[in-house]
């Protein structure tokens, strides 16, 4: 299998955090999406990534669906369950689109910001409105903190949160109105010490 990615993306890292967990561990392939990177374009035809192509060639895109195959093709219990099950799983699943949502506003936030240049999108109508869904969705899960702890192995709510933790720390750690979040912190630096969330963390190229 070829995971193509780049070294910042959120999405990419919750794809490959669960790769690793679920014993998929590959080394990614990287990319440049604003480059219109040929690799990429072939396939995919958003140029977006990760995008994950299976040993027979069949590309699978968008970070959440990566995650449903990896579910259906490693299942618990067998493999480290990423969704829950039974009655756990709604609210895992309800946790994980909060961070998920908080995450789309920030990377829709950077990526604006390159076609906006130097108009400052942060401050128009709707990057406030990106920046009040970030806020909220950070302090949402900071109030359901305990509930993403889990215990063993991590569920893809807890993927999600620490994911969109350490983005957040990433671009916007400098932001007087990035909301402190102690219990995310508190989540992110247990979770990280894993190796799926080492291994994944966000970093700027040269």
């Amino acid at each position: 299998m070829q995971l193509l990615a780049n070294t910042t993306s959120p999405f990419v890292r919750i794809a490959r955090t669960a790769m690793i967990e679920k014993g998929f561990d590959i080394e990614p392939t990287l990319v440049d999406p604003w480059a219109d990177d040929a690799r990429l374009r072939v396939a995919n035809s958003a140029t977006r990534v990760p995008t994950l192509v299976l040993d027979d060639g069949t590309p699978l895109a968008e970070c959440l669906l990566i995650v449903q195959w990896l579910e259906l093709m490693r299942p618990a219990p067998d493999w480290p369950g990423l969704t829950g099950k039974g009655a756990d799983a709604a609210g895992i699943l309800s946790r994980t689109g909060i961070a998920i949502g908080a995450i789309e506003a920030s990377t829709i936030t950077i990526t604006t910001r390159k076609v906006t240049a130097p108009v400052p999108f942060d401050e128009t109508p709707v990057g406030l409105r990106r920046r009040r869904s970030m806020v909220e969705g950070m302090q949402r899960l900071e109030a359901q903190a305990a509930a993403i702890a889990g215990s063993g192995t991590p569920t893809l709510d807890a993927i999600a949160a620490v994911t969109l933790y350490d983005y957040q720390q990433l671009r916007f750690g400098d932001k007087p109105w990035l909301p402190a979040t102690p219990r995310l912190k508190a989540l992110a630096d247990t979770w990280n010490a894993r190796p799926s969330f080492a291994r994944t963390k966000p970093y700027m190229s040269a």
